[in-house]
């Protein structure tokens, strides 16, 4: 089978599509035969070995990146019940070592970290969604636990969580302000069905707030570092939510208003969750780019310009 592998950590020359042997399904496992893969900025981080430290083992190379995908099952391991060949599905892989990802024709997945492919979304959709979509879920089902008539902040509604966590909020009836990035951004929160939506780059928050929540928000959902977090903070009525998930700058503290970050692992815990609610709907998932599975360099420079929701990788 075709992979992307790298035989130590690096910038995108490290990586080379290779060939290696299709793996076996273990007891417990799940055969899938990758069709689109997802790539995001910890693609891009585990390649320079920024995640190793996070990893339970040292690395082992040659290192097959990808942390989620979508496909077909091929083969099941013993004891697996649930899947049979043919089934469409969306996983996830914790971050592992020997490491064989998503980045592949094929890989082999733990049978309890698929899920079937909503049917509202085509593959390339479904292999965005466990990552930023189990992050999303938890941010507005847990940390901020948005409900009807809520009034919920999102910060970076047009990015890979921003743009799914706007639209869990409104499907449990929370208001939501987005805070977008560019005109396209806003265009975007607005048709996902946002209550308001300005141009973060543009326009001042503390008016927008004025006006979407004047007696004070709910709840508020930072995806990137906002240059005005403490303006955010004191929008929030006592007993306010807020939360960012890692990598995201802490905002400033307030006695009366429940914060918490969040990470892989809370994100891991809700894909379910959220293939539930894309299948739901309504519900969009905006692919802003797809690359070929060999055009890592492509995938890489954009991760790094302005682009709207998620970039994926067509798997041959």
């Amino acid at each position: 089978m075709q992979a992307l592998a790298f035989a130590r950590f690096g910038g995108p020359e490290v990586v080379s599509l290779v060939e290696q042997p299709i793996p076996l399904p273990g007891p417990g496992q799940v055969l899938v035969r990758v069709l689109s893969a997802g790539f995001g900025v910890w693609d891009v981080l585990e390649r320079e070995g920024a995640l190793a430290p996070s990893a339970e083992q040292p690395p082992v190379f040659p290192y097959v990146p990808g942390s989620e995908g979508a496909g077909t099952v091929v083969d099941v391991g013993a004891g697996v019940q649930r899947w049979r060949e043919g089934d469409r599905v969306c996983g996830l892989l914790p971050l592992r070592s020997p490491r064989h990802g998503f980045h592949a024709q094929f890989t082999v997945v733990d049978a309890d970290r698929l899920w079937p492919v909503p049917s509202r979304l085509t593959l390339p959709q479904a292999a965005a969604l466990p990552v930023d979509g189990g992050l999303a879920m938890h941010a507005v089902a847990v940390a901020l636990a948005a409900g009807p008539g809520d009034t919920v902040l999102v910060f970076g509604a047009s990015g890979g969580i921003g743009h799914m966590a706007l639209q869990f909020a409104r499907q449990r009836g929370a208001r939501v302000l987005a805070v977008a990035s560019g005109p396209d951004g806003v265009a975007l929160a607005e048709r996902l069905g946002a209550d308001m939506a300005i141009d973060g780059r543009r326009h001042a928050l503390a008016p927008a707030l004025r006006i979407f929540a004047p007696d004070g928000l709910d709840a508020a959902l930072l995806t990137a570092s906002p240059p005005d977090a403490g303006t955010i903070v004191a929008a929030l009525h006592p007993g306010g939510r807020i939360a960012w998930p890692h990598g995201v700058n802490a905002p400033p503290a307030r006695a009366d208003v429940s914060a918490s970050a969040f990470g892989a692992r809370d994100g891991a815990l809700q894909v379910h969750a959220a293939c539930r609610a894309a299948a739901r709907g309504p519900f969009h998932l905006h692919v802003d780019a797809r690359f070929a599975l060999a055009d890592i360099v492509g995938a890489t420079q954009a991760i790094g310009r302005h682009h709207l929701g998620r970039i994926v990788l067509d798997v041959p």
